[in-house]
């Protein structure tokens, strides 16, 4: 599953994904918002169950190989797909305009290509998952090795269950 992410806090909202996008597809996908200092990319999520799949109307928006494309071409204009985002990244300008990854291009996405600070990239969250899980594998390995008293809380989460012995004859 790929996802369009902020990947350093160097963005100054200088507005080059904005207008690159804007340049490309004729309406911004992506919008860019302050938030307690720092600023956040407004974009699609490609959420695996879409809402904004779910209430259209004319099925102007589906599903192909995790990605979630809106067909401009059937799209009537109503709404109810950037009622439904619960991101608000769905801009309505006539019709509906999201954020497909660029994937209809040989080259990288638009806005990450424009990002002089390279703050925006794509990237599979599958990959960043199992990086965090092998980081905490380790941690809890190096857990293991060290001695805790007896009755508190941590050992008896690193500590392996005994099983009773009633339970092992079934």
């Amino acid at each position: 599953m790929k996802k369009l992410i902020m990947v350093n806090d160097q963005c100054d909202n200088c507005g080059a994904c904005i207008k690159a996008c804007a340049s490309l597809h004729g309406v911004s996908r992506i919008g860019i918002m302050e938030h307690n200092g720092r600023y956040l990319p407004i974009v699609c999520q490609q959420c695996a169950a879409a809402p904004c799949k779910d209430v259209c109307p004319v099925e102007a928006i589906e599903s192909r190989d995790g990605v979630i494309y809106l067909d401009g071409s059937k799209c009537i204009g109503c709404g109810l797909c950037a009622l439904a985002c619960p991101f608000g990244a769905i801009t309505m300008m006539d019709i509906a305009h999201k954020c497909s990854l660029c994937v209809e291009r040989d080259d990288e996405c638009a806005c990450v290509k424009a990002c002089s600070k390279r703050c925006l990239d794509i990237v599979d969250i599958n990959d960043i998952i199992f990086e965090r899980r092998s980081k905490n594998l380790e941690i809890m390995g190096k857990l293991r090795k060290k001695e805790f008293k007896k009755d508190s809380i941590i050992s008896k989460i690193i500590i392996p269950a005994k099983v009773d012995s009633k339970l092992q004859s079934l």
